[in-house]
């Protein structure tokens, strides 16, 4: 966490070469300050300010710490479908799938098309240029996707889904 203090390289390099210990098996150098300095560059620059920090990936290692701690464990991948035959997604889940604002806009959405062998993503309607539940092929299989933590039960799932407002109702254990 301050590997920007004088003489932190030496013992950063210590402390990777003596991995794994004490259950670590993954170590990144990581500074506080340059990781503090780019969330606040960033959030000056979305408030329209002039953040001082240039944009891209944080400096100070914060996502080589991200990659390596995926590695160790990376999330669970659930695919809520309404039929098991077809895999047709839940009709709860279509305001999520037209309606986040995390979706990409037209302009990302026609350099995903442009690319080689690059396609619009699943709700996409061309003809309008937006987000539809009946736009483009919205009863594709596995179209939604959850990302849960590791260890994640069934249960976890289905209050992910009910606050989504896919499903209803209560989960009971048989």
């Amino acid at each position: 966490n301050k590997a920007d203090l004088p003489g932190a390289r030496g013992r950063a390099a210590a402390v990777l070469t003596a991995l794994p210990v004490h259950g670590a098996h993954v170590g990144v150098p990581l500074s506080a300050r340059d990781e503090a300095d780019a969330v606040r560059g960033h959030v000056l620059r979305a408030a329209g300010g002039s953040g001082s920090a240039a944009g891209g990936p944080p400096p100070g290692g914060a996502w080589a710490c991200l990659r390596g701690a995926l590695a160790l464990r990376g999330p669970v991948l659930v695919f809520p479908v309404a039929e098991m035959v077809t895999y047709a997604p839940l009709p709860g889940m279509d305001g999520t799938a037209v309606g986040e604002a995390s979706l990409p806009g037209a302009g990302t959405v026609s350099c995903l098309e442009a690319a080689a062998g690059g396609e619009a993503p699943t709700c996409w309607d061309r003809a309008r240029g937006v987000y539809a539940a009946g736009g483009g092929s919205a009863a594709a299989a596995l179209r939604d996707v959850l990302l849960m933590k590791p260890g994640s039960t069934v249960e976890d799932v289905f209050n992910t889904l009910k606050n989504r407002g896919a499903l209803g109702g209560e989960f009971v254990r048989a």
